[in-house]
């Protein structure tokens, strides 16, 4: 049992840390060949991330398949269209509101006046709540859905 609770711990940390990635491209904006770099190794550390953490989640999905019953499979709504499902869906649904509104406004402020985008500052914000936009996303998907209740119950069994 403690492999598969690995499986999920591993998989939300690569997540995070993808698009933690994303900070990178603030430096976009710099003409800098350093700086540059960084925002192309960001790039590719969020990929890398990425794919990952839905690796790591599929093999999640695969031991929760493999341990439970037929008729549990076919249970429950996938995550993305179910919300506040439980305590921890409820902060990620509520986080992913807040940055999509967030991220909303800065890109219309952007298009409002180009002049923000040299604004180290506006960038940092909208990078920012564009990663926790993508984070939050994912997060909704995946504690609302099927693989994570199997994943509370292997917790409160310990």
């Amino acid at each position: 049992m403690k492999k598969g609770i690995q499986y999920m711990k591993r998989a939300i940390l690569f997540l995070l840390i993808s698009s933690l990635a994303l900070l990178c491209a603030v430096f976009d904006s710099v003409d800098n060949g350093v700086a540059k770099s960084i925002s192309f190794i960001g790039g590719l550390l969020f990929f890398l991330f990425l794919l990952l953490g839905y690796f790591m989640f599929y093999r999640f999905s695969k031991f929760r398949k493999e341990n439970t019953e037929r008729a549990e499979k076919t249970n429950g709504k996938p995550g993305i269209i179910v919300f506040f499902s439980n305590s921890q869906a409820k902060k990620a649904d509520i986080a992913m509101i807040i940055s999509f509104v967030i991220s909303i406004a800065t890109l219309i402020m952007g298009q409002v006046n180009p002049a923000l985008h040299a604004n180290i500052l506006f960038n940092l914000i909208s990078v920012l709540s564009s990663a926790v936009l993508i984070f939050t996303i994912q997060m909704h998907a995946i504690l609302n859905g099927v693989n994570y209740r199997y994943y509370l119950t292997l917790t409160e069994s310990k």
